[in-house]
């Protein structure tokens, strides 16, 4: 006889269910400091950091910002350079400009009180329904769900949910049940019990179901599919997409470029970079004295830097040289359409850049005092 599916929506599951796992979660939740604290400012940044990066990325970030912007005025009033520099290699910028623009209107609209409810922290820009339930949950202690990858994973297997789970309706359901689960005493407690259990026992691959303090009612687990799900839409192949990046050191600094805002890597800076037909130095040279009016003698150095996005694959050829010149580049208009500014900046760590600008850094800047001197290329 096959065993029933597990039913959310029946009284004595649903507790039984939310029992096993605050025992759980209390014995091995693991340590993390926004767990620690009830202040919603300090709950909401460990959210907005943790969405699409792991945990002990973000930790130094963490702790590094409520260091230098302890509260939600401190962050309304900083320079959006600054919290771009402070957020600098955790990616997704966009991430960063939406929490400052976010505190902003919490200080001005709300006297710098995060509000309390769910409904008027849906309402903040850049606050998604996950996150306005996290924050409403685990600070305010009100009745709402999250639903993350994590937790459409353990649902998806808990009733044995074989519908792709990137689907509109799918999603619909699956915020349903979620909603269905959470008990009015302790909601943050269950929500991050649900996350947690996602992210250390019913992991995307090889889930530890002997350990899983639910396996008992899951239905995946009972009928050995809990490796088919969740069902999830196919991934395109990943395009991969080769630029050349030039890093040039002159007695005014380093050669940087300032990202345009609406792009990837907004407002950050970065060494410049294009493509290029054929790689190698004299193209390179002669690119870079067409896009910046700068003549250069440059070098390419034997290794390549590449960087993982979520859809795309990048590779970068790196081109070092040095100028003994004052002159300043221009911006053309092909460098215009990426670039806001390009200018020599005497201190790189004076500017937020990205964790791919500190990659191209280390692989060429130490190596540019070898390069021999000799005549720049001139104009076509």
């Amino acid at each position: 006889m096959k065993s029933p599916r597990f039913n959310a929506f029946n009284p004595a599951l649903r507790k039984h269910l939310q029992q096993r796992l605050g025992v759980w979660f209390n014995q091995h939740k693991r340590p993390m400091p926004w767990r620690n604290t009830a202040d919603p400012y300090a709950i909401w940044l460990s959210e907005v950091m943790l969405q699409q990066t792991q945990v002990a990325t973000v930790m130094p970030y963490y702790t590094r910002f409520l260091q230098q912007l302890p509260d939600i005025q401190a962050l309304a009033a900083a320079p959006l350079e600054e919290v771009l520099k402070l957020w600098a290699g955790l990616g997704y910028y966009r991430r960063a400009k939406s929490l400052h623009r976010t505190a902003q209107i919490i200080a001005s609209t709300y006297h710098g009180i995060f509000p309390c409810k769910y409904d008027d922290i849906l309402e903040l820009p850049g606050i998604g329904r996950y996150t306005a339930g996290a924050v409403a949950s685990i600070a305010f202690h009100e009745k709402v769900p999250v639903l993350d990858g994590n937790v459409m994973r353990v649902l998806s297997r808990l009733l044995l949910i074989r519908e792709n789970i990137t689907n509109s309706q799918t999603q619909k359901r699956l915020w349903h049940i979620a909603e269905a689960l959470v008990p009015r005493t302790n909601p943050g407690d269950f929500n991050q019990a649900m996350m947690e259990l996602g992210a250390t026992i019913c992991t995307p691959t090889h889930p530890r179901c002997e350990s899983c303090p639910l396996n008992t009612v899951c239905t995946a687990q009972r009928r050995h599919m809990q490796n088919q799900l969740p069902v999830k839409q196919r991934k395109a192949a990943t395009p991969h997409i080769k630029m050349a990046a030039v890093v040039i050191d002159s007695p005014q600094g380093h050669l940087l470029a300032q990202r345009k805002a609406g792009g990837l890597w907004e407002h950050l800076w970065e060494f410049p970079a294009f493509e290029l037909p054929r790689r190698n130095a004299a193209t390179a040279s002669q690119q870079l004295f067409d896009l910046t009016g700068l003549n250069i003698k440059l070098k390419r150095l034997t290794t390549s830097v590449t960087h993982q996005l979520t859809h795309r694959h990048l590779e970068y050829t790196i081109f070092v040289g040095t100028s003994k010149s004052k002159r300043n580049p221009r911006l053309t208009a092909d460098l215009a359409g990426h670039y806001e500014s390009i200018r020599w900046i005497s201190d790189l760590s004076a500017v937020p850049k990205s964790r791919l600008t500190e990659k191209i850094s280390a692989h060429s800047v130490n190596r540019q005092q070898k390069i021999p001197t000799a005549k720049p290329p001139g104009p076509k």
